[in-house]
């Protein structure tokens, strides 16, 4: 049995990438996540905002 998964996981790893990367697009791309993709963008700069000059 495990050499069967092994054997299966070896022959479609790349399928199973490529899925996860439409999935990854399917989410970032869905209607309403501009906000929230937004949101995310500017952590660093809030982070620069914030800081009162000192390193």
């Amino acid at each position: 049995m495990p050499e069967a998964l092994l054997v299966f996981a070896l022959k479609y790893w790349l399928v199973a990438a490529v899925l996860l990367f439409f999935g990854i697009l399917a989410q970032v791309f869905r209607p309403g996540s501009r906000a929230q993709m937004d949101r995310h963008a500017r952590i660093p700069f809030a982070f620069e905002e914030n800081r009162d000059g000192r390193a």
